[in-house]
């Protein structure tokens, strides 16, 4: 190979390996203040309240359960009997759990950071059966503790209550008290109800109101035989999320409507809730659905994305760039390469920076025009020409284009990137066909201090 135009190419190359520096302490920046967003995030919910899972309601029934033992005595050769009493709960599902919401949004904002919130008036009611106590009260080793029988329901930041529910519990009015009475995961509230029948099957409805305010996420355990759950919002970009999907849902500009409908066929609740009681609470707080409140534009994901492609986009400009020294026979310093690499790195920094304080497109456009603007000016002496400047300026104007189309295009992105770098590689290899690559070295100048130093090696 022509040593002038080895040379050559291994400087550009060193200098793209250079530009990586500072694209990695962008890179850097931009994760820095994605963590400055979710400490905002969290100073937030510690002033608002966090996201919220609902767990309930349970009609929990505390019974003494008594077993007789015996115990082989050795001086008396024989067996005594004693009794242990064991405290021990049981945990009834209602027959139906209908729970419809109606959720106001609106995006408190610290600093330059917003994150939304919500309000929510829930309308909770159903239907309990109590067939497991007349089971368990036909044991004679079972003596049921009335006076603690409750309808208790997680709700996993208590401070999100805002109003105090009443509960309807066969047309009698209830209160709630604080806590859920449960060994789970989060607080929530509680009822005593009154008491029930023991020996016939009987069914018991119930209802109340609650509102609830929470941040970003709101969740749901299916805690029924037959589960619905009907949420309605102003927020018109929501992201469904858990274990299940609604079964029907409504998106629109002005909002959303989704509709869960879950049996404990499905859910396998009532195995998860008997895994419960022996500590293995995890399968039944992750068998959950619910929805996000999410934010269409991630700023800090989007930019840092496409500065996974800051590399590529480097490496085709200084490959066009290198097609004009072979094909135009100019004369470019790495000076040129180096200071137009700069101008590409910035660019990321300037995209930030504005993403912060408008819409990524806007910020996009912005950092884009500057970019293009600013370097088509500095080339059009560089390249000696007007016509040469405005095509590279448009060349890079549809690689950012491009770019642009694949961050929007999460999904797609690894095809249409691959599409993108095979079209590229396929115009070069079109346009350098009848290229004579033994003779490009006498087309290509090399810096003055290459020369000298290579003069000096031969004085030698």
């Amino acid at each position: 190979m022509n040593k002038t135009l080895l040379i050559k190419t291994s400087v550009i190359g060193l200098l793209i390996i250079f530009l990586l520096f500072p694209l990695g302490k962008i890179s850097s920046i931009i994760s820095e203040r994605g963590d400055y967003r979710d400490q905002v995030k969290q100073d937030i919910a510690a002033s608002w309240t966090g996201s919220q899972e609902i767990f309930g309601p349970i009609l929990v029934v505390p019974y003494m359960e008594t077993i007789i033992n015996k115990k082989w005595d050795v001086n008396q050769k024989a067996y005594h009997e004693y009794e242990q009493k064991f405290s021990r709960e049981l945990l009834i599902l209602p027959d139906d759990l209908k729970i419809k919401g109606a959720m106001q949004t609106e995006v408190r904002s610290r600093g330059i950071y917003s994150i939304p919130v919500y309000n929510t008036d829930f309308s909770i009611g159903g239907l309990f059966s109590n067939k497991k106590i007349v089971s368990l009260k036909k044991k004679d080793n079972i003596k049921i503790d009335w006076q603690k029988v409750r309808i208790s329901m997680v709700i996993s930041d208590m401070r999100g209550i805002e109003n105090q529910p009443v509960l309807i519990w066969n047309n009698d009015e209830l209160s709630f008290i604080a806590g859920s009475a449960m060994d789970l995961k989060g607080d929530g509230i509680h009822a005593l109800v009154n008491q029930l029948q023991e020996t016939e099957v009987d069914f018991y409805n119930f209802s109340f109101q609650i509102s609830l305010r929470g941040m970003e996420s709101l969740q749901f355990l299916p805690t029924a035989k037959n589960t619905q759950v009907n949420l309605s919002s102003s927020w018109p970009h929501p992201s469904f999320i858990g274990s299940y999907l609604p079964s029907e849902h409504n998106i629109s500009n002005s909002g959303f409507n989704a509709v869960w409908k879950i049996s404990s066929l499905s859910s396998g609740v009532e195995a998860l809730i008997d895994g419960c009681k022996i500590s293995k609470c995890s399968g039944l707080m992750k068998n959950k659905f619910g929805v996000t409140l999410h934010q269409p534009v991630d700023i800090y994901h989007q930019t840092e994305r496409s500065v996974k492609y800051a590399a590529l986009l480097i490496s085709l400009t200084f490959a066009i760039f290198f097609l004009f020294e072979v094909m135009k026979s100019l004369q470019l310093h790495p000076m040129h390469y180096f200071l137009v690499g700069s101008a590409l790195t910035i660019y990321y920094l300037v995209l930030i920076s504005l993403t912060e304080h408008i819409s990524f497109l806007y910020a996009y456009i912005i950092a884009t025009l500057s970019s293009v603007i600013i370097i088509g000016y500095y080339l059009s002496s560089v390249l000696k020409s007007y016509k040469r400047a405005m095509l590279v300026s448009l060349m890079l104007f549809t690689l950012y284009g491009m770019l642009y189309m694949i961050l929007k295009s999460e999904d797609n992105a690894l095809l249409m990137g691959s599409i993108l770098i095979f079209s590229v590689l396929t115009v070069v290899m079109i346009i350098t066909r009848k290229v004579d690559w033994f003779k490009v070295g006498d087309q290509i100048a090399i810096p003055t201090s290459f020369i000298a130093t290579e003069n000096d090696n031969r004085t030698d």
